[in-house]
Parts: structure tokens; sequence; C-alpha cells
């Protein structure tokens, strides 16, 4: 899978983890075809779940209930780490301010300036930014998957499955493209020296 049909995948997968009335539907459609093609060439079980996910749409109403107003899991990656500071003041100095703080110097570093409208540790807001820099030999880049994503999947894969979501398959196809491109960036990156 090289570096467009990498961007590709993860253009997809972000889009597949908004609200389902922000999805440009046609666009979608569009798309799946050729990525599904795409990721069953390198990584089979990938595909299949994303297949899986594909064929069962999510209702508006299951999302908002998974993803937003009170959320039984939050997109915010932080949120499910660091604790919830109890003053204003805290909020200033905790360790999840630290964290989005250095995504955003880390999305600054690649000429993304995110819109604002969400926090830096939005999941499809990482994985667009993902999209966005796919191809790219900065060790930052590596650095991002494996110190600020992978590590904060966990809490959101045990959520999905207490809950039986079907955004765990999903998840399962965002973690075996991010396996699939940190091993691709390794085996380039070696392959240059």
């Amino acid at each position: 899978m090289h570096s467009e049909t990498l961007k590709q995948v993860y253009a997809l997968i972000a889009e597949l983890w908004c609200s389902p009335a922000e999805q440009e539907q046609e666009s979608v459609s569009e798309q799946a075809p050729a990525v599904l093609t795409a990721l069953t060439a390198v990584d089979t079980e990938g595909a299949e779940a994303l297949a899986q996910f594909l064929a069962n749409p999510v209702p508006e109403e299951e999302y908002v209930a998974l993803f937003e107003l009170d959320p039984l899991c939050p997109l915010y990656l932080g949120s499910h780490v660091f604790e919830e500071p109890k003053t204003c003041a805290q909020a200033a100095v905790s360790d999840r301010n630290s964290y989005m703080l250095e995504l955003i110097g880390i999305y600054r570093h690649f000429g993304m300036v995110p819109n604002g409208k969400e926090l830096p540790d939005y999941l499809p807001l990482m994985v667009e930014f993902l999209a966005l820099t796919a191809g790219s030999s900065d060790p930052l880049r590596a650095r991002f998957i494996q110190e600020y994503l992978l590590p904060f999947l966990e809490p959101i894969r045990e959520r999905l499955a207490e809950l039986n979501s079907p955004y765990l398959h999903l998840l399962k196809v965002l973690e075996r493209v991010l396996a699939y491109d940190l091993q691709t960036n390794a085996t380039e990156v070696t392959a240059h020296v």
C-alpha cells in the first residue's frame, strides 16, 4: 500500500468516525470499494472488518448516544486516560492539557492548523492528520502514532467492546492500518540507510 492509498484509507476511516449526519455519504460510497480492494491486498483481516462496518450503517441516534452530548465513549482520546481537573486552574496544568499542547505542536510542525472546532485529541482529527501526512518519512509522524495515538486506543477498544458497538470493527481497521503504516515506514527508512 503506497502513500496515496494509505492517505485514502486514513481519509475514509476519519470520515467514518464522524457523525453519520456530517459524513459525505456520496464520497464514502465512492471511496469504499477502492479502499477495500487496496486494503485486501495487504491485510485481509482489516478489509473484512471494514467491510463488516460498512455493511451495517450506524443510525445517527446510536452515534450521538455513543460519542456526543453525554457520551458513553468519548472520541477524545485524552478523556479516557487523564483525570479531569476539578478547577479551571488545574485544567491549565493538567496532563491532558500538556498532551493536547504537544499534539498541536506536532500538527503545526507538519503545517496543519486544526480549525478549532474540535480539541486536538479528537480521534477523527488525529486520523485525518495521518491521511494528510501519509508518505512523510519524518520520524515525528511515527512517534505520533506510537506515543500519542496507539497507547490511547486501548481504553476506547475496551469501552466499545463493553458496549458491543459496531465501531469496534472500525477501531480494528484503524489499529491494523497503524501497524502496517509503522512497519512500512520502518522498512522504508531502513532501505534508505
